[in-house]
């Protein structure tokens, strides 16, 4: 199994908390703070990632800014865009 504790260490990330809470940032470590594994946003906010809903990279994401999400063609109930109606 690939290990991926340093994949991301440097890229600008948003973090879903359980509860509907976000934080953003720069992710700077993974790590463990008594025995409970952790993320480390801008070289100071320790997040457990029991805490943690989802994780997006958003510096390596492909959407362009001010696009909405999803992106054309992902949602179920759209046909195809490219025949016209």
């Amino acid at each position: 199994m690939e290990d991926y504790t340093g994949k991301y260490k440097g890229e600008q990330v948003e973090v879903a908390l359980f509860g509907g809470e976000y934080q953003e940032g720069v992710l700077t470590a993974y790590c463990y703070v008594d025995e409970v594994a952790h993320i480390e946003l801008n070289g100071h906010i320790l997040v457990p990632l029991q805490n943690i809903a989802s994780l997006h990279c958003s510096s390596r994401c492909d959407a362009q800014q001010n696009e909405d999400w999803p992106p054309r063609g992902l949602l179920d109930d759209e046909g195809p865009r490219d025949e016209p109606e």
